[in-house]
């Protein structure tokens, strides 16, 4: 939920240019791993409900779980493994010299995990234009929502409400 000195996103900003913002914010992706490790936060999903908190939506009790079950099936089979392989080629592989063949190769996994969570983000995007959002009787926000279950303290989500 935006706070009263952090602007709403614009009704036309595309759910991809909000989070290429969001994330440009200092701690923001610091914050985001750290969860992501510590907590299985799916970052993309993260950023979405962050995105519809911003714009004053809010999806129902029904519609978050439904929501987070149709994004792991992207980002368990696709974006999970292309970040596994990138923090692999971080460090040497066993009987291979650490050059610069493997950093471009590591360059290319970067790319290719950046574009597997653009098409994540923009599915997450088309799947809440499919429904109708909930007035927020509750106080509470989406992203509240989603971490408080698993784990996450609140002063992480604050901060995470804070910025941008």
């Amino acid at each position: 939920m935006a706070t009263s000195n952090s602007p709403r996103a614009p009704a036309s900003q595309s759910l991809w240019d909000f989070a290429l913002a969001f994330y440009a914010q200092p701690q923001i992706a610091e914050i985001c791993v750290q969860l992501q490790d510590q907590h299985k936060v799916n970052v993309c999903l993260l950023i979405g409900l962050r995105w519809l908190d911003d714009s004053g939506k809010y999806l129902s009790d029904g519609e978050l779980p439904d929501l987070h079950a149709h994004t792991q099936a992207w980002a368990q089979a696709v974006v999970e493994p292309l970040r596994s392989l990138r923090r692999l080629l971080k460090q040497p592989v066993a009987n291979y010299a650490q050059d610069e063949m493997q950093a471009q190769v590591r360059a290319a996994v970067k790319q290719a995990e950046l574009l597997a969570e653009k098409k994540l983000l923009l599915d997450i995007e088309t799947w809440l234009k499919r429904i109708t959002f909930t007035q927020d009787a509750s106080g509470t926000s989406n992203i509240e929502r989603y971490l408080l279950p698993l784990g996450v303290t609140k002063d992480a989500i604050e901060l995470l409400k804070e910025k941008f």
